[in-house]
């Protein structure tokens, strides 16, 4: 059996204790957690005008995409084959029924924020110009108030975390 890494060990120790601290101050930890979930799930909910299914689309197709830019690949270099994912696959995922899913790519489409392959599969759709796709250019400030969110509550967490210690 292939042994582990001494990085892997301590995260998986650091994350058992982490574990441990939220579970003996829960209610701090809770309410940080709903807090940023409740706040953040209603600010994207604005963004798409209330239609979670198409924000579910979105999320998909962006982690695609992250998963293989974040493999050191860039994205004019990649084919999009491993960005790609068929409707299919994208109801079994989200959990959203099939025809659902093909009028919220149809939908993605008209934005231009996604495009349909040769083969019948979706991927976001990318600036040219840059790695970056459409949807994070369109939803800047989106991401802007996300990320302060989640600086939030890892500032939050951490102050827990430190309790542990």
């Amino acid at each position: 059996m292939p042994s582990r890494n001494t990085s892997e060990t301590t995260q998986d120790f650091r994350r058992e204790q982490l574990s441990d601290c939220f579970a003996e101050n829960y209610i701090a930890y809770q309410y940080a957690l709903v807090e940023f979930f409740a706040e953040h799930l209603s600010d994207v909910s604005r963004s798409f005008g209330g239609d979670l299914e198409q924000v579910m689309v979105v999320a998909i197709l962006g982690q695609r995409r992250l998963a293989v830019l974040r493999g050191g690949t860039s994205a004019d270099q990649s084919s999009t084959q491993g960005m790609s994912i068929s409707a299919s696959r994208l109801a079994d995922a989200t959990g959203i029924p099939r025809e659902t899913v093909r009028r919220k790519l149809a939908l993605l489409k008209d934005r231009g924020w996604a495009v349909q392959g040769a083969d019948g599969s979706w991927t976001l759709a990318a600036d040219e110009t840059s790695a970056s796709s459409l949807v994070r250019r369109d939803l800047a400030e989106l991401d802007l108030r996300a990320r302060r969110r989640v600086a939030r509550l890892v500032a939050a967490l951490e102050q827990l975390g430190r309790l542990g210690s």
